[in-house]
C-alpha cells in the first residue's frame, strides 16, 4: 500500500510538472492574419485556455519580449484571452522573454 501511495504521488507529482512548464508562443505564428476562428485554432492558445479552465484561481504568466513590440504583442494577446473566457485579473504581463521572438505562458497558482 506505501508502494503504491508512492507511486502514485510521483506520477501525479509528474504530471504537475509537466503542465507548469511554459508554451511558447511564436512571432512567425502570431504574424498570420488574425480573426476569432484563427486566434481560437493557433497552438497552444487552445491549450492554454483549457489548463486553465481547470482550474480558474491560476493566474496565466505571459512573458514576452522586451520593447515596444514586444508589449504591443503581448496587450494584444491578452486581449485575445479575454475575449476566450480567461478574465484579465488572471494575467499577469512580464518583460524579458528568454527569446526575442517568443512569448512565454506559463500557468502560476
Amino acid at each position: 500500500m506505501k508502494r503504491f501511495i508512492a507511486v502514485s504521488f510521483l506520477i501525479f507529482s509528474g504530471v504537475l510538472s509537466a503542465d507548469s512548464r511554459p508554451w511558447q508562443l511564436s512571432a512567425d505564428t502570431w504574424a498570420r492574419p488574425r480573426d476569432g476562428q484563427v486566434v481560437t485554432q493557433m497552438m497552444p492558445l487552445p491549450d492554454v485556455v483549457a489548463s486553465w479552465s481547470e482550474d480558474p484561481g491560476q493566474r496565466l504568466i505571459i512573458r514576452y519580449p522586451g520593447g515596444e513590440d514586444g508589449q504591443l504583442w503581448a496587450y494584444e494577446l491578452r486581449s485575445w484571452l479575454v475575449s476566450l473566457g480567461v478574465p484579465l485579473e488572471s494575467q499577469e504581463l512580464v518583460a524579458g522573454s528568454e527569446q526575442a521572438g517568443q512569448i512565454e505562458i506559463e500557468l502560476s497558482r
